[in-house]
Protein backbone atom coordinates (compact mmCIF):
# COMPACT_ATOMS: atom_id res chain seq x y z
CA UNK A 1 0.00 0.00 0.00
CA UNK A 2 2.73 2.44 0.53
CA UNK A 3 4.54 1.92 -2.25
CA UNK A 4 1.19 2.47 -4.55
CA UNK A 5 0.79 5.69 -2.40
CA UNK A 6 4.39 6.38 -3.18
CA UNK A 7 4.12 5.23 -7.16
CA UNK A 8 0.75 7.78 -7.29
CA UNK A 9 2.49 10.66 -5.48
CA UNK A 10 5.57 10.77 -7.96
CA UNK A 11 3.32 10.25 -10.96
CA UNK A 12 1.68 13.52 -9.71
CA UNK A 13 -1.70 11.82 -8.94
CA UNK A 14 -4.16 12.91 -6.20
CA UNK A 15 -7.45 11.34 -4.93
CA UNK A 16 -9.37 9.78 -7.45
CA UNK A 17 -6.60 8.99 -9.17
CA UNK A 18 -6.16 11.88 -11.85
CA UNK A 19 -3.17 13.66 -13.03
CA UNK A 20 -3.42 17.19 -11.75
CA UNK A 21 -2.86 19.64 -14.52
CA UNK A 22 -3.08 23.08 -14.63
CA UNK A 23 -6.13 25.26 -16.56
CA UNK A 24 -3.75 25.61 -19.43
CA UNK A 25 -2.82 22.30 -19.74
CA UNK A 26 0.73 22.41 -18.37
CA UNK A 27 1.54 20.03 -15.38
CA UNK A 28 0.50 21.56 -12.25
CA UNK A 29 3.45 21.80 -9.00
CA UNK A 30 3.58 18.41 -7.20
CA UNK A 31 1.61 19.33 -4.46
CA UNK A 32 -1.48 21.46 -4.12
CA UNK A 33 -1.23 22.85 -0.55
CA UNK A 34 -4.59 21.49 1.70
CA UNK A 35 -4.25 24.17 4.41
CA UNK A 36 -3.59 28.11 4.41
CA UNK A 37 -0.70 27.77 6.15
CA UNK A 38 0.47 25.72 2.80
CA UNK A 39 -0.76 28.12 0.40
CA UNK A 40 1.19 30.90 2.49
CA UNK A 41 4.11 28.82 2.32
CA UNK A 42 3.89 28.51 -1.79
CA UNK A 43 2.60 32.20 -1.62
CA UNK A 44 6.28 33.16 -0.05
CA UNK A 45 8.32 31.10 -2.40
CA UNK A 46 6.27 32.12 -5.62
CA UNK A 47 7.33 36.19 -4.28
CA UNK A 48 10.48 35.44 -3.45
CA UNK A 49 11.39 33.49 -7.14
CA UNK A 50 9.18 36.71 -8.97
CA UNK A 51 11.82 38.92 -6.78
CA UNK A 52 14.75 37.31 -7.77
CA UNK A 53 13.96 37.41 -10.86
CA UNK A 54 13.47 41.31 -11.04
CA UNK A 55 16.89 41.57 -9.71
CA UNK A 56 18.90 39.08 -11.37
CA UNK A 57 16.26 37.63 -14.94
CA UNK A 58 15.38 33.99 -14.51
CA UNK A 59 18.97 32.55 -15.19
CA UNK A 60 19.31 34.24 -11.55
CA UNK A 61 17.18 31.59 -9.78
CA UNK A 62 18.60 28.77 -7.50
CA UNK A 63 17.20 26.82 -4.81
CA UNK A 64 19.02 28.04 -1.96
CA UNK A 65 18.41 31.51 -2.88
CA UNK A 66 14.57 31.25 -3.57
CA UNK A 67 14.10 29.16 -0.15
CA UNK A 68 16.34 31.55 1.42
CA UNK A 69 15.08 34.80 0.71
CA UNK A 70 11.42 33.09 0.98
CA UNK A 71 12.48 32.16 5.07
CA UNK A 72 11.94 28.44 4.48
CA UNK A 73 13.78 25.60 4.57
CA UNK A 74 15.04 23.47 1.36
CA UNK A 75 13.06 20.75 1.60
CA UNK A 76 9.54 22.92 2.71
CA UNK A 77 10.72 23.71 -0.89
CA UNK A 78 10.70 20.83 -2.26
CA UNK A 79 7.80 19.97 -0.90
CA UNK A 80 5.65 21.71 -3.10
CA UNK A 81 8.40 22.37 -6.03
CA UNK A 82 10.12 19.30 -7.07
CA UNK A 83 13.22 21.84 -8.79
CA UNK A 84 13.31 25.62 -10.51
CA UNK A 85 11.39 24.35 -13.24
CA UNK A 86 7.91 24.06 -11.41
CA UNK A 87 8.78 27.06 -9.42
CA UNK A 88 8.57 29.06 -12.74
CA UNK A 89 5.63 27.39 -13.90
CA UNK A 90 3.80 28.11 -10.72
CA UNK A 91 4.71 31.84 -11.35
CA UNK A 92 3.29 31.90 -15.06
CA UNK A 93 -0.09 30.36 -14.03
CA UNK A 94 -0.24 32.92 -11.56
CA UNK A 95 0.30 35.59 -13.80
CA UNK A 96 -1.89 33.89 -16.50
CA UNK A 97 -4.58 33.79 -13.91
CA UNK A 98 -4.17 37.27 -12.74
CA UNK A 99 -5.07 38.72 -16.37
CA UNK A 100 -8.05 36.78 -16.58
CA UNK A 101 -9.90 39.10 -14.63
CA UNK A 102 -8.79 41.82 -16.18
CA UNK A 103 -9.71 40.97 -19.27
CA UNK A 104 -13.00 39.56 -17.58
CA UNK A 105 -13.61 43.30 -16.64
CA UNK A 106 -13.23 44.86 -19.97
CA UNK A 107 -15.24 41.80 -21.40
CA UNK A 108 -18.47 42.47 -19.67
CA UNK A 109 -18.65 46.09 -20.00
CA UNK A 110 -21.80 46.96 -22.07
CA UNK A 111 -21.45 47.72 -26.08
CA UNK A 112 -23.35 51.29 -26.16
CA UNK A 113 -20.46 52.36 -23.00
CA UNK A 114 -17.56 52.12 -25.41
CA UNK A 115 -19.49 53.62 -28.27
CA UNK A 116 -19.95 56.32 -26.24
CA UNK A 117 -16.11 57.05 -25.14
CA UNK A 118 -13.45 58.79 -26.54
CA UNK A 119 -10.90 57.40 -28.52
CA UNK A 120 -8.64 58.44 -25.60
CA UNK A 121 -11.37 57.12 -22.95
CA UNK A 122 -10.98 53.82 -24.95
CA UNK A 123 -7.21 53.49 -24.58
CA UNK A 124 -7.01 54.47 -20.61
CA UNK A 125 -10.12 51.65 -20.36
CA UNK A 126 -8.13 49.25 -22.59
CA UNK A 127 -4.51 49.62 -21.36
CA UNK A 128 -4.52 51.02 -18.13
CA UNK A 129 -5.47 47.88 -16.25
CA UNK A 130 -2.75 45.87 -18.02
CA UNK A 131 0.13 48.37 -17.28
CA UNK A 132 -0.99 48.41 -13.78
CA UNK A 133 -0.31 44.87 -13.14
CA UNK A 134 2.69 45.21 -15.63
CA UNK A 135 4.17 47.75 -13.07
CA UNK A 136 3.21 45.80 -10.22
CA UNK A 137 4.75 42.21 -11.56
CA UNK A 138 7.72 43.10 -13.96
CA UNK A 139 8.90 39.81 -13.56
CA UNK A 140 5.98 38.60 -15.71
CA UNK A 141 7.86 40.61 -18.54
CA UNK A 142 11.06 39.05 -17.84
CA UNK A 143 9.58 35.53 -17.55
CA UNK A 144 7.88 35.86 -21.17
CA UNK A 145 11.22 36.79 -22.93
CA UNK A 146 13.22 34.22 -21.30
CA UNK A 147 14.32 31.19 -23.20
CA UNK A 148 14.46 28.70 -19.82
CA UNK A 149 10.71 30.13 -19.33
CA UNK A 150 9.34 29.77 -23.15
CA UNK A 151 8.29 26.01 -22.90
CA UNK A 152 6.30 26.52 -20.24
CA UNK A 153 4.50 29.62 -20.94
CA UNK A 154 3.20 27.69 -23.91
CA UNK A 155 -0.08 27.01 -24.43
CA UNK A 156 -1.45 29.30 -21.91
CA UNK A 157 0.86 32.22 -23.16
CA UNK A 158 -0.94 31.33 -26.12
CA UNK A 159 -4.74 31.58 -24.70
CA UNK A 160 -3.97 34.56 -23.10
CA UNK A 161 -2.74 36.44 -25.77
CA UNK A 162 -5.41 35.18 -28.32
CA UNK A 163 -8.27 35.78 -25.16
CA UNK A 164 -6.95 39.79 -25.53
CA UNK A 165 -6.82 39.84 -29.06
CA UNK A 166 -11.24 38.85 -28.97
CA UNK A 167 -11.56 41.04 -26.63
CA UNK A 168 -10.18 44.20 -28.14
CA UNK A 169 -11.76 42.91 -31.30
CA UNK A 170 -15.23 42.75 -29.45
CA UNK A 171 -14.38 46.51 -28.21
CA UNK A 172 -13.89 47.78 -32.06
CA UNK A 173 -16.82 46.38 -33.17
CA UNK A 174 -18.92 48.21 -30.42
CA UNK A 175 -17.29 51.45 -31.40
CA UNK A 176 -17.13 50.99 -35.13
CA UNK A 177 -19.92 47.99 -36.25
CA UNK A 178 -19.85 48.86 -39.71
CA UNK A 179 -15.88 47.96 -40.16
CA UNK A 180 -15.41 44.30 -41.61
CA UNK A 181 -14.52 41.65 -38.89
CA UNK A 182 -10.95 40.85 -40.94
CA UNK A 183 -10.21 44.85 -40.38
CA UNK A 184 -11.11 44.76 -37.29
CA UNK A 185 -8.84 41.55 -36.22
CA UNK A 186 -6.16 43.91 -37.84
CA UNK A 187 -6.54 46.62 -35.49
CA UNK A 188 -6.96 44.87 -32.82
CA UNK A 189 -3.48 43.28 -33.71
CA UNK A 190 -1.47 46.65 -33.92
CA UNK A 191 -3.10 47.61 -30.50
CA UNK A 192 -2.22 44.40 -28.45
CA UNK A 193 1.01 44.41 -30.24
CA UNK A 194 1.73 47.67 -29.09
CA UNK A 195 1.13 47.17 -25.75
CA UNK A 196 2.95 43.81 -25.26
CA UNK A 197 6.25 45.27 -27.53
CA UNK A 198 6.54 48.48 -25.61
CA UNK A 199 6.34 46.21 -22.16
CA UNK A 200 8.62 43.92 -23.19
CA UNK A 201 11.30 46.47 -24.75
CA UNK A 202 11.23 48.05 -21.47
CA UNK A 203 11.09 45.21 -18.99
CA UNK A 204 14.18 47.31 -17.19
CA UNK A 205 11.69 49.80 -16.59
CA UNK A 206 13.68 52.43 -17.32
CA UNK A 207 11.78 55.93 -17.62
CA UNK A 208 8.73 53.68 -17.52
CA UNK A 209 6.27 56.64 -16.77
CA UNK A 210 7.22 58.43 -20.26
CA UNK A 211 7.76 55.61 -22.04
CA UNK A 212 3.82 54.12 -21.20
CA UNK A 213 3.37 58.02 -21.60
CA UNK A 214 4.43 57.63 -25.01
CA UNK A 215 2.76 54.34 -25.99
CA UNK A 216 -0.85 56.08 -24.55
CA UNK A 217 -0.05 58.80 -27.06
CA UNK A 218 0.45 56.87 -29.97
CA UNK A 219 -2.29 54.22 -29.79
CA UNK A 220 -5.21 57.04 -29.11
CA UNK A 221 -4.12 58.63 -32.15
CA UNK A 222 -3.94 55.40 -33.99
CA UNK A 223 -7.71 54.43 -32.55
CA UNK A 224 -8.89 58.25 -33.63
CA UNK A 225 -6.68 57.70 -37.32
CA UNK A 226 -8.86 54.32 -37.78
CA UNK A 227 -11.94 55.22 -36.81
CA UNK A 228 -11.72 59.08 -38.44
CA UNK A 229 -12.55 60.90 -35.85
CA UNK A 230 -9.68 63.26 -36.30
Amino acid sequence: MARERETMERSGRGRGGSKRRSPHGRPAVPRVPLQARGQRRVDAILDAAAAVIRESGVGGLTVHGVAERADTSIGSMYHFFPDLEAVIGGLIDRHLRGFEPLLSALAARDAREWLRMSAAAAVDAIVAPILSYLRRHPDVLLLNAAPEAGLRFGKGAEELKYAGLETVERILAARSASVRPEVRRARAAVLVGAVEGVALLNRAQTDQARVFGELRRAMIAYLEAVEGTR
